[in-house]
């Protein structure tokens, strides 16, 4: 027989220690809510916007004598010599322990941080199958060290970014007042750090000397050159798929200085009419894809081209018979009520005026419609070109432009429209530059918003000397050179990592060559 009162009495003792477990699980739980960690407040950042060189300070309150844990984190885009990469961090100061020092390299096969502490150290991580690769050092011995970063780059099509972070702690005094500095002697323009005090989150954009853009774009005036490239606007046709292999073009072309459009079809080259800026012919499709394409260049080599695609679906005979007799009716309208008269050109190619009374309701209704590109576009301006892809949504209303226009202490600057516009497909700029050995490279972006410039990513491919550059949003985009400090024995970073690559490689032969016996 089971005795009742002894499981009772086990029930009682664990329904106790239960209770006791939980109320101890929420004391603790309500003890970490209440952490000293969230003691910190009212903090202040000086300078409110800091420069390359200044000294951000961080002032606040939190508990006396508290220890307040400290992190400043930012992402950079290295030098870059393909197969190599690298980044230079000269006079970095490292406070007293506990320290620490991580860097995280993406899109490489390995990365090298060296430090010359009286002789250079060096610790050395491979990536991962993602291309990641991360060194850490705790502790490190107070005083101030030149470093090094680099390795090799995993795929060249792809940027590289560095992701620095540096954390230590600091002592709030007696009354609870504390102080954190930090230096961005080593941190580029338009840099943003992030900076977390005691759980606390801030971010700081580090500026430099490229002034803010104008509030108009503007040219060289001293040169009255054109820098921006002709303007190319398909009429018709109008669609993608046609069940009729004779097609129709009208395509107007326009521009501030005189220009040359030619027209090409599958590849080859198409008459056409041209009455001021009003350009017409035909299409003789052939069955399935065609890509009809229109290029403009004025005299000043700016260049445009716009490239559609267009799907001939050859009709049964029955269809097709249909498609001539509609397509005939079609024309002897045309010829008797759409006649283009003088008085609707402007035959100093700007654009032309389009009796549109017939058409308002469909005009009313393509209001509402988005702003998608229809075909690819290529637009040239002095070095740069800028790819727009098929089927580019714009978040606003107008057309895809690009201008190169002046702005003080950058090498190339560029403005592109329209305005406040973000692009659902990146477009791609390639920008032809060619970069001396062992110079610094910045590509910065204005940051309408924040009212600073931003960097941002970038690839350098060595062999073509081109900058290759993501868009994702319109703007003032801007390139920066740079010199980088090198050695005393005149040495690149580059050299120097290629130098550490074949010290590191000779060490593993020898090993193996030590393992297996061979001389």
């Amino acid at each position: 027989m089971l005795n009742f009162y002894n499981i009772y009495t086990k029930l009682r003792l664990i329904g106790v220690i239960y209770i006791k477990r939980k109320i101890s699980f929420i004391i603790i739980v309500f003890g970490f809510l209440i952490s000293p960690i969230y003691a910190v407040s009212d903090i202040q950042i000086s300078p409110s916007s800091p420069k390359v060189g200044d000294t951000i300070t961080l002032t606040g309150k939190a508990n006396p004598n508290e220890v307040i844990n400290c992190q400043a984190w930012f992402e950079v885009s290295p030098m870059l010599s393909p197969p190599y990469y690298g980044y230079l961090m000269d006079g970095v100061e490292i406070p007293s322990s506990p320290n620490s020092f991580k860097v995280i390299a993406e899109n490489v096969n390995k990365v090298s941080v060296s430090v010359n502490m009286g002789i250079w150290i060096t610790k050395s991580a491979n990536a991962d199958g993602n291309g990641i690769a991360t060194v850490s050092q705790s502790n490190v011995p107070v005083g101030t060290y030149d470093m090094k970063i680099g390795g090799t780059i995993k795929d060249p099509s792809k940027p590289v970014k560095l992701k620095i972070i540096a954390s230590t702690t600091i002592n709030a005094d007696e009354n609870g007042n504390f102080e954190y500095s930090y230096k961005t002697n080593n941190i580029p323009e338009g840099t943003t750090v992030y900076l977390n005090i005691g759980g606390i989150n801030k971010e700081i954009i580090v500026g430099g000397d490229t002034p803010a853009p104008p509030v108009l774009p503007v040219v060289n005036d001293t040169t009255n050159t054109d820098k921006e490239p002709p303007k190319i606007t398909i009429l018709s046709p109008s669609k993608r798929d046609y069940n009729t292999s004779n097609v129709d073009f009208e395509v107007i072309v326009k521009d501030e200085s005189d220009y040359v459009v030619k027209f090409y079809l599958n590849g080859d080259g198409l008459g056409y009419k041209e009455s001021g800026n009003y350009y017409t012919g035909t299409l003789n499709l052939k069955e399935g894809e065609n890509t009809f394409k229109i290029i403009a260049k004025d005299e000043y080599d700016n260049e445009n081209s716009k490239i559609i695609y267009i799907n001939y679906n050859k009709p049964n005979q029955k269809e097709e018979n249909n498609t001539i007799i509609s397509t005939t009716n079609k024309n002897e309208n045309i010829t008797n009520s759409q006649t283009i008269s003088d008085k609707n050109m402007v035959d100093d190619k700007s654009n032309i005026i389009i009796d549109n009374k017939d058409n308002n309701k469909d005009n009313n209704s393509n209001q509402n419609q988005k702003n998608i590109i229809q075909g690819m576009i290529i637009k040239h301006v002095g070095n740069a070109t800028l790819t727009v892809p098929d089927g580019t949504e714009i978040s606003t209303v107008g057309d895809i432009r690009i201008k190169e226009i002046i702005i003080p202490n950058t090498t190339l600057a560029y403005y592109i429209l329209p305005d406040n516009a973000e692009f659902s497909k990146p477009l791609t700029l390639e920008i032809s530059l060619n970069v001396p050995e062992g110079a610094g490279l910045k590509i910065l972006y204005y940051d309408e918003q924040m009212k600073s410039w931003k960097s941002i990513p970038y690839v350098y491919d060595k062999n073509t000397s081109e900058i290759t550059i993501s868009i994702t949003k319109s703007g003032y985009y801007a390139i920066k050179e740079s010199d980088i400090s090198t050695n005393e024995n005149n040495k690149s970073i580059f050299s120097e990592i290629t130098m550490v690559v074949k010290i590191v490689i000779n060490a593993i032969v020898s090993l193996i060559k030590s393992r297996l016996n061979l001389a």
